[in-house]
């Protein structure tokens, strides 16, 4: 059976119904809503004059025999919708925003007025049990809460006749299902491909949306250990004054090709000068362990083998013994002791890229007895963050690469 796609409308009316009986749900690496209040009257307004609105993409996805229709594309159009209708928007000031990747890139300028993403969507409204999920419960519920203000827009307050006769378009995907891999390479693909034409997505969430439907995989690109643990022990990065989520495929793509070229600095990441080009380089590094094309210089982690390298996906244990060890040295690593974070990527990647080398992809262990290791490492990032020049370009190529070979050099007289 091919793919098939099926294109329709529905009333804002009945795609609010279909929200609240779940009968269309967010895929897990949607977990924000980005829009703010003039963003969603603008919306209405367009509605409401008959323009045209970008329409929404569904996907029927199948999980163990039980069906799922996923909102591809139209989270922040149908929730601002849902909002309008309640007359509620959540108050960005009383949520917590989502945690920001660390970017990596010592030239990029600092907003001053950044955006608040918050890590809240729609399904944070509704009940489990969807007979639950009235108009009313959910103003009660909401209203309970102190968490979100009122949204008054004149045209559609206590309008039904708005809701029941304005219609949004949709396309409805079902893929072929013959078979399971087929069918994750497929949805893969598509993420990938609305996230390159469309809205983007966050770097993270772009990354996500090819591979969370890959269970092994999963923990390997989120960092996680078998008990869903951060691999880095929740350590941070304290960058623009923010404290920002260290990225571990950062580590683990840059290794990998490290590995595979024979061990020579020299020859990770290049063409990826830039720090712009290097998120694509992250984003090609998935692309690569789940099988999918590379956007640029598609053989550059050619000669790594995956499932060579981490047999049975041992390297979950190696996730484990990282946070063990990680967990035992972070008193002495320097770190800002009341974020529990690195002040720059000059400690965070003398720290790291060793540690992460031998025990991830040599299986070794690190043998902390002697205090050699910290004295070393203490030493050699006080002298970079005093070279003035090498501090304002932390993320210079070929000072990059000085401290993947000098962190791995010294780790390497510590691995057993």
């Amino acid at each position: 059976m091919e793919n098939r796609v099926y294109y329709g409308e529905y009333s804002l009316k009945h795609w609010i119904n279909l929200m609240l009986k779940r009968n269309i749900i967010l895929p897990e690496y949607q977990r924000s809503f980005v829009w703010d209040e003039k963003d969603v009257k603008r919306l209405i307004k367009s509605l409401g004059e008959g323009q045209f609105v970008q329409p929404i993409t569904i996907a029927n996805y199948n999980s163990g025999n039980k069906e799922h229709n996923l909102l591809l594309d139209g989270q922040q159009r149908l929730t601002s919708i849902l909002l309008s209708y309640l007359g509620y928007i959540p108050d960005k000031d009383k949520f917590a925003s989502i945690e920001k990747l660390a970017s990596a890139d010592d030239s990029e300028e600092e907003s001053d007025n950044p955006t608040k993403i918050i890590g809240w969507t729609f399904e944070d409204m509704l009940d489990d049990d969807c007979s639950k999920n009235t108009i009313k419960s959910i103003k009660e519920k909401i209203e309970k809460t102190g968490k979100y203000k009122e949204l008054k827009i004149t045209s559609v307050t206590n309008n039904e006749t708005f809701f029941e006769n304005i219609f949004l378009g949709f396309s409805y995907i079902i893929p072929n299902r013959a078979e399971e891999d087929e069918t994750q390479r497929f949805f893969s693909t598509l993420f990938r491909n609305m996230n390159y034409l469309g809205m983007r997505l966050s770097p993270l969430e772009s990354r996500r949306s090819l591979y969370y439907l890959d269970n092994n995989l999963k923990r390997y690109f989120d960092g996680l250990t078998s008990e869903d643990k951060d691999v880095l022990c929740d350590i941070k990065l304290f960058e623009k004054m923010q404290l920002c989520k260290i990225d571990i495929v950062r580590y683990t793509s840059i290794l990998s090709q490290y590995v595979a070229n024979s061990k020579d600095p020299k020859k990770v990441l290049v063409g990826y000068s830039a720090y712009a080009s290097r998120e694509n380089y992250y984003a090609d590094y998935v692309s690569y362990i789940i099988g999918l094309e590379q956007a640029d210089r598609p053989d550059k982690f050619n000669e790594f083998d995956f499932s060579k390298t981490f047999p049975d996906n041992n390297w979950l244990e190696s996730y484990n013994s990282i946070r063990t060890i990680l967990d035992t040295m972070k008193a002495r690593m320097g770190l800002d002791t009341k974020k529990h974070a690195f002040t720059s990527w000059i400690d965070a990647d003398y720290w790291l890229f060793g540690l992460i080398y031998f025990v991830l992809f040599e299986k070794k262990t690190i043998d902390l007895e002697k205090d050699n290791l910290f004295s070393e490492i203490l030493s050699i990032i006080k002298e970079k963050r005093e070279d003035v020049y090498y501090s304002k370009n932390t993320n210079r190529l070929s000072n990059l690469r000085d401290r993947i070979q000098s962190s791995i050099h010294i780790y390497r007289k510590y691995a057993r």
